[in-house]
């Protein structure tokens, strides 16, 4: 089970937060309301989860946000956005975060400048890896023709 998204997992189960630090970020894909098809997947206790833009197509000038989604009652939900600066992870926002600790924590160059080392998440799960588009779905079928052990596909690596 990947960390970053069984915290987000959780986020979603809690009761809202606000905190006058936790503004949410804007800029681009701040504000998407759903995944476009391109989004990659993540799979956690049985939900699919989308992931936009992949970490493997951030690069060192993309500056906006990177958005985690979770399917509820049908449509696709907000779990997260980690803000991004020219490539770099800057902080991670969500509604669902009950500790305002967490919220405020600032990273530059993978290290936390701004909060607690021990309450903020680690900077290396800022940004969530994720496989292609239709892979959950495939590793599905895989495993249910080759069992549990089955190969993974190469095309559903995580990047």
């Amino acid at each position: 089970m990947r960390i970053v998204t069984a915290i987000a997992l959780l986020l979603a189960l809690s009761p809202l937060a606000h905190s006058a630090d936790a503004v949410r970020p804007e800029g681009k894909n701040c504000a998407l309301p759903s995944p476009p098809s391109e989004a990659g997947e993540e799979m956690n206790r049985g939900s699919l989860l989308r992931v936009y833009p992949r970490a493997k197509d951030i690069d060192g000038i993309y500056t906006g946000c990177q958005v985690l989604f979770a399917p509820r009652d049908g449509k696709w939900q907000v779990i997260s956005l980690t803000e991004i600066v020219n490539g770099d992870p800057v902080r991670l926002w969500s509604e669902y975060e009950q500790d305002p600790a967490v919220l405020a924590c600032r990273y530059k160059g993978g290290k936390v400048t701004v909060g607690d080392p021990d309450k903020c998440p680690m900077a290396e799960f800022l940004l969530v890896k994720s496989m292609a588009p239709g892979c959950v779905k495939l590793m599905q079928d895989t495993a249910a023709k080759g069992g549990v052990g089955a190969q993974t596909p190469r095309q559903c690596e995580y990047q």
